[in-house]
């Protein structure tokens, strides 16, 4: 497969607005998904790499206002995450938003020493009535990605080895591959390819799953199933 470079990647297609689609896939599904992609399609590399560590902090309010508006679906729900590309090292305060017919609308600013990224979230998150002194840390999330650049529209990430931890030194994992799809309205050829084989989207979120698996008490009621057939909780205390 051909490689493309992070620059061409975000020149050719930044999709700060997308619709996304997630697939969850068992590895062995995983052989037949790479020998039918699309003629044309290229894979992200750095630094000699196509599959690159990713480092995620979610934040929420005290009432979890964040999480519990994605369990029932409320339609201006948000989320508040930083995110850290381990292959470059740049971090990034990001604040995703639900739009019209399920778009996804993410915006980010670097994350610097001086703080001034929750400033900037202050300032374009004013719609959504949270600021950031309301906001905590309340689950951490690490994966593998691959990132693949289609040759019709958006891309699709591959993520793989997924653990949430939270503040108490619990851990959950899943055991499955989730492919994602981000594009336009019209469904991409990763799109079609799977639903080829009978894979649909799903509901999952990182976020929502992670949260609801390590604390049982939360109503999980997007993510239920998923949850009871994939999701693995163990206790640590590192």
């Amino acid at each position: 497969m051909e490689t493309i470079t992070l620059d061409e990647l975000t020149r050719e297609d930044a999709m700060m607005t997308r619709v996304d689609r997630k697939y969850l896939l068992r590895t062995r599904d995983m052989e037949q998904f790479w020998e039918e992609l699309p003629g044309g399609t290229r894979v992200l590399e750095i630094g000699g790499s196509v599959h690159h560590g990713y480092e995620t902090t979610y934040y929420d309010t005290d009432s979890l206002d964040c999480y519990l508006d994605a369990a029932r679906k409320r339609r201006r729900r948000f989320k508040v995450r930083t995110r850290t590309y381990c292959a470059t090292g740049a971090s990034f305060l990001e604040l995703k938003t639900k739009g019209p017919r399920g778009v996804t609308v993410k915006k980010r600013t670097p994350i610097d020493a001086s703080g001034n990224h929750w400033d900037w979230f202050n300032t374009h998150a004013s719609g959504t009535g949270c600021r950031a002194e309301d906001l905590e840390a309340v689950l951490e999330n690490t994966y593998t990605r691959t990132t693949l650049s289609p040759p019709d529209t958006g891309r699709a990430t591959i993520d793989t080895d997924l653990v949430w931890r939270n503040q108490h030194g619990e851990i959950a994992g899943l055991d499955l591959v989730i492919v994602e799809t981000k594009s336009g309205a019209t469904p991409s050829l990763i799109d079609r390819l799977l639903w080829h084989h009978g894979h649909r989207p799903r509901r999952l979120s990182k976020f929502g799953c992670g949260m609801a698996a390590l604390n049982p008490d939360l109503p999980a009621n997007n993510w239920h199933r998923t949850l009871a057939d994939h999701f693995e909780r163990t206790t640590t205390h590192a």
